[in-house]
């Protein structure tokens, strides 16, 4: 019981991630009509939320920022970073910037039974 309330706690950051991830996609980024009003001036009002997700896309930032927190979490394999890790990389999946992030997800992936493992041998 321990191990699924432990398994829960180390990817329900990814699964909010995710579903704010799609929400942000399917509200705020793809509609054609949010583009049309946005589109004369992007940096004013509310558009310039939009515009700043926006950025995340360009050069793949967010898949970036997703691999370098995978490389982290590989690395220390401790239980916050892996969870920060498969969250980013989860919403980077999503929002366009999918193959740095597929990278990043992996690796912290990779990491998680690492941390769980480190996470019960420092509780023992």
């Amino acid at each position: 019981m321990a191990d699924l309330r432990n398994l829960v706690l180390d990817v329900a950051p990814a699964l909010v991630a995710g579903a704010l991830a799609l929400a942000l996609r399917h509200f705020v980024i793809e509609p054609a009509t949010i583009a049309h009003v946005c589109d004369p001036q992007p940096w004013q009002g509310w558009c310039a939320m939009r515009s700043t997700l926006l950025q995340l896309f360009v050069q793949q930032r967010l898949g970036w920022f997703a691999l370098a927190a995978g490389v982290l979490a590989f690395a220390s394999a401790r239980p916050l970073p892996v969870r920060f890790a498969l969250a980013v990389g989860v919403a980077g999946l999503i929002l366009y910037s999918y193959e740095p992030s597929a990278v990043g997800t992996v690796l912290a992936a990779l990491a998680l039974p690492r941390s769980r493992r480190k996470s019960i041998l420092a509780n023992a």
